[in-house]
């Protein structure tokens, strides 16, 4: 007997902790209100130029109010329960999705790496079948593609007993890591709750004033982990608008040779945020209050287009490895971000002047 807890396709897929976040949250209404309120700012890593769609602190599993977030060391775990399988299948009796870290090697779902590499990654188990003996988990599988599978309890077992034996600090651009500290290092067990689990208990409404905010530090390219020390230390990197920068040195260093690798995840997070900001300012527009945004969709749809399409020559690129493709992506980067700017600002005075 199939026993599944919600969840749905995530209306975005950036990086696995905060995309399995999602899933869970994707199925409930009262999610979106907290959703649109808060993932607007960018930031680009000074490593790899690599960029991350993110809110402050990051991990919004552990910040979003709408979700009962507990945490296991994995020590802890292995000394209270040391049936792993079993205490999964109790997780998710009592409601709980369980997030962790496992070792690729041992599960056939991911085909590139199963007994070829040995890779760690996040994993969200929402689902067991006990006569099957499998569990339904959601990753990034195949080659970048967020999808659903069922894993065979002995691969679940194995690919999580051996991530503490094969933690070895490595890392590779192709293969991935083996270094547990890139990763989720504790057990994550997740519930959606449609109340806040903060003292007031109350539903969480949408929060015009901190998207302004969000907005106002995305188009200045203020580092906004600043104003959120008291949760950790001020995390740098190249924030809001100046990503373009960033992504502009990284193709140039693709096209003159420098760089050997393109990060095509950087253009599909840079797509996923433009999907944001258009879903943003469409479910804003619903509201009486503010169906005058609605005449932005327009102009953030075209952004939205063409951010999917430099995606998209990303991933020609990689198979072709034609330099005149970088030249476009370039070009399409310079002429995306004018758009941008000039319509965000907009909206910024916009829903400033409002405020007053």
């Amino acid at each position: 007997m199939d026993i599944k807890l919600q969840i749905q396709f995530p209306i975005i897929t950036t990086y696995p902790q905060q995309t399995n976040v999602i899933s869970i949250a994707s199925p409930h209404e009262e999610f979106y209100p907290w959703f649109h309120s808060n993932l607007i700012q960018l930031k680009c890593n000074n490593i790899l130029n690599r960029l991350d769609l993110l809110i402050y602190p990051d991990n919004i599993q552990r910040v979003c109010p709408l979700l009962d977030y507990q945490v296991l060391t994995r020590k802890t775990l292995q000394n209270w329960f040391p049936d792993i399988v079993g205490f999964v299948m109790k997780c998710v009796d009592d409601e709980l999705f369980f997030h962790a870290t496992l070792n690729s090697y041992y599960i056939s779902s991911y085909s590139k790496f199963y007994n070829q590499y040995h890779r760690f990654h996040e994993i969200l188990i929402y689902g067991y079948n006990s006569e099957l003996e499998v569990f339904y988990g959601a990753d990034f599988f195949n080659y970048g593609k967020y999808e659903f599978h069922k894993i065979p309890f002995f691969e679940f077992e194995m690919a999580y007993k051996t991530i503490d034996l094969r933690n070895d600090g490595e890392f590779s651009l192709e293969h991935g890591s083996t270094n547990l500290n890139f990763h989720l290092s504790e057990i994550e067990l997740l519930r959606f709750k449609p109340r806040s689990h903060f003292h007031k208990k109350e539903p969480y409404q949408l929060d015009v004033g901190n998207i302004i905010d969000l907005l106002g530090d995305y188009l200045q390219s203020s580092n906004t982990s600043r104003k959120y020390t008291v949760f950790e230390n001020v995390s740098n990197g190249i924030y809001g608008f100046r990503i373009y920068d960033c992504l502009l040195d990284h193709t140039e260093g693709v096209y003159t040779g420098e760089l050997k690798y393109m990060d095509i995840r950087s253009f599909h997070i840079l797509y996923e945020h433009k999907k944001c900001m258009s879903l943003r300012f469409k479910y804003l527009s619903t509201n009486s209050k503010l169906s005058h945004l609605e005449r932005y969709l327009e102009r953030l749809g075209e952004i939205e287009k063409q951010s999917m399409v430099l995606s998209n020559l990303t991933l020609r690129y990689l198979v072709s490895l034609d330099k005149q493709i970088v030249k476009k992506i370039s070009s399409g980067l310079k002429q995306m971000a004018a758009k941008e700017e000039a319509v965000l600002n907009e909206i910024y005075e916009d829903l400033s002047n409002m405020a007053l």
